[in-house]
């Protein structure tokens, strides 16, 4: 089995890949018994002899490391990358799929990973056993692997590609990145007899950082300089515990609450693409092909500010999703100003906390600026996709923006 390395989007041939991970719990005992297989195995000292075969593979990556912190223009040393193990499951039937000569199984009957090299032998919690049950379910089957860390810590990696391709019964899934108003999710089915259907809407927010930023501020302020003024200034935050903060203590809470945000921001990403994933398997169930639009934010709007990595990360997980799950990924700019229906330039009438509303003096109808971009993005992809099809039949590009133009004149107050 030829394995490509995860965090390489394009395999051999320039082939899109995409690739999910799942997270193994490991004991302190067996965490200690990892890191020295991770030691072995990158110093040529492994216990069997099919283990030498991963030290190149390090190497390699090692080197990679190397030369792309020297270009960025870093001078410390990077943090030694993982041994990516192959992997052979025993499935509850008692199959047993993947590489005969791995030196890691995944035995789904008895619910444990084993090295039997180095004696280890893991137990998995049933939501992962019962989630490695169904990738190995998939069609077109992953190829998997198992990522092991200098300090011992272990991670299953599936890796998958599926060709696209759009059709009817059509899902499209748009989103618009927003950073004040969350990212509006829609929906719409396209039959196969060109009707068009909302049949899912959502806008999940990220989590609101204010506080916590805040006291991270005045935590790293005394820090620095623990003067009574700043003391007091803490105790307005948290009561009961700064009579006695010290500048190293105030030092460990700050980094400690810049983590919780990053932990929180992490959760949000995970749980969007989880949800957005279950839709384009369901989808998939059924028959029909996907297609996943976003429309980016602007980027230089957002240069340098802490929101910058959340979308960045989020867009960059929906296309990993997509591109394991074989559904298409593109991204769309679209103006939500724009009239859904006549595609005039219009102005906003209404503001409140969630949303912004907007209303054409032409044809009086009355739209949310997020949702009319999601609807906007729609129309514009499959307008120019309509451009690009040569057939002289009715084309995909065409069947789709006669839909949605229906859907809205049935719907008109679906965009609010």
């Amino acid at each position: 089995m030829e394995w490509n390395h995860p965090l390489k989007e394009r395999a051999g041939g320039g082939k899109l890949v995409g690739f999910k991970v799942f997270r193994v719990r490991t004991p302190k005992r067996t965490r200690e018994a990892l890191a020295k297989l991770y030691r072995d195995v990158t110093t040529g000292r492994a216990h069997s002899k099919m283990l030498y075969y991963y030290l190149e593979e390090w190497k390699r990556a090692y080197e990679e490391v190397k030369s792309m912190r020297e270009q960025a223009g870093k001078r410390t040393p990077p943090r030694p990358p993982p041994i990516i193990l192959l992997v052979r499951f025993i499935t509850p039937d008692g199959e047993v799929r993947g590489n005969t000569a791995a030196p890691c199984v995944i035995d789904l009957r008895k619910g444990e990973l084993r090295i039997p090299s180095y004696s280890i032998k893991i137990p998995l919690r049933p939501s992962l056993i019962q989630a490695l049950i169904e990738e190995n379910e998939l069609e077109a089957r992953p190829d998997f692997a198992l990522q092991v860390t200098h300090s011992g810590k272990l991670r299953i990696i599936a890796q998958r590609s599926v060709r696209a391709n759009l059709g009817l019964p059509l899902y499209i899934i748009a989103m618009d990145e927003n950073s004040a108003y969350g990212f509006p999710v829609f929906v719409w089915h396209i039959s196969g007899s060109g009707k068009a259907a909302l049949c899912y809407r959502s806008r999940p927010r990220p989590p609101n950082h204010g506080y916590r930023r805040n006291s991270e501020a005045h935590l790293k302020s005394f820090a620095d300089e623990p003067v009574p003024e700043k003391r007091e200034a803490l105790r307005g935050l948290a009561n009961g515990f700064t009579d006695h903060l010290t500048p190293e203590r105030a030092r460990e809470l700050a980094a400690r609450t810049k983590a919780k945000e990053r932990r929180l921001n992490n959760a949000f990403i995970a749980d969007v693409v989880s949800k957005l994933r279950k839709l384009v398997r369901k989808a998939a169930q059924r028959g029909a092909s996907v297609i996943v639009l976003v429309e980016p934010v602007d980027s230089e709007t957002l240069r340098g500010t802490r929101l910058q990595g959340t979308l960045t990360r989020l867009r960059k997980r929906l296309r990993n999703m997509a591109t394991y799950e074989g559904a298409l990924f593109k991204a769309v700019r679209a103006s939500g100003k724009q009239c859904p229906r006549c595609g005039r330039e219009c102005r906003e009438v209404e503001r409140t906390k969630h949303s912004r509303i907007y209303e054409c003096s032409s044809c009086r109808l009355a739209w949310d600026k997020d949702q009319g971009a999601l609807f906007n993005m729609v129309l514009r992809y499959f307008a120019r996709l309509r451009k690009e099809e040569s057939d002289d039949e009715t084309t995909l590009g065409e069947t789709v923006v006669a839909a949605m133009k229906e859907w809205l004149e049935k719907h008109p107050e679906g965009l609010l």
